[in-house]
């Protein structure tokens, strides 16, 4: 405690702008989580999209499996 001001000095800062400090460091901070659930969803749309993908080229595979079929027996 500061024995002029009476009350606990906070340990960012040294003393009346230390409040400043942590609103700043907040702030980052909630900037981060934002970043990071935007990175998060960009994620999950890309698993998506490559889940469709390969849905697609199984598709195709079966498809060209039974074309292969068909020509072997010609």
């Amino acid at each position: 405690m500061s024995a002029a001001e009476g009350r606990p000095r906070c340990r960012w800062g040294g003393g009346g702008g230390g409040g400043e400090a942590v609103l700043r460091a907040r702030a980052e901070a909630a900037g981060y989580r934002r970043l990071l659930r935007a990175r998060a969803a960009e994620v999950e749309a890309l698993r998506g999209a490559v889940g469709a993908l390969h849905r697609q080229l199984e598709g195709l595979r079966d498809r060209r499996s039974g074309e292969l079929a068909k020509y072997q027996v010609r």
